[in-house]
């Protein structure tokens, strides 16, 4: 009886040992993202936007993505630009850092509206904050800010402070 338990617990043993194996032998650094909501400075003011179904986020594979719901301008009609870059395109600025090689900047995404809405995507892979960062190194995300056409800061990323 006793050499039975004592093989039942080498048998978990090893099986506890293999699975633990193929864990440490296949790192995911695939699937992995930042996302947060985008949050207007001061919620129901013009100009500004719903943060309601507002978003960003970094995938895994360096696409820097997300959308804006109901932005207003001062008078509080919804936006509709030009559909083409241009001036009166909108702004998301993240502040990125990667620690393992203590490159940090700015990208900055235009996008248009229609009817107040909008889309935004860019891929990061040629960004210069990326430059001598592998696959599986971290990103810090520092700051986010979304800026109407003139400049002026409408919200953030995550929090904002009233």
């Amino acid at each position: 009886m006793h050499s039975r338990v004592v093989m039942r617990t080498l048998r978990a043993a090893i099986l506890l040992t293999a699975a633990l194996a193929l864990l440490v032998a296949h790192p995911a650094s695939a699937g992995t993202k930042y996302q947060t909501s985008l949050v207007p400075k001061v919620a129901g003011t013009s100009p500004g936007f719903a943060g309601a179904g507002s978003s960003i986020k970094i995938d895994g594979h360096r696409m820097l993505k997300g959308k804006i719901k109901k932005v207003v301008d001062a008078t509080s009609t919804l936006v509709t630009t030009d559909g083409v870059p241009s001036a009166d395109d909108y702004k998301i600025e993240v502040d990125l850092t990667v620690p393992a090689t203590l490159t940090s900047g700015t990208v900055t995404v235009p996008f248009d509206l229609k009817n107040g809405n909008g889309k935004f995507a860019v891929d990061l892979t040629n960004d210069p904050v990326f430059a001598g960062a592998v696959l599986g190194n971290g990103v810090a995300v520092n700051a986010i800010r979304v800026k109407d056409s003139t400049g002026t800061v409408l919200g953030v990323g995550g929090f904002a402070i009233e």
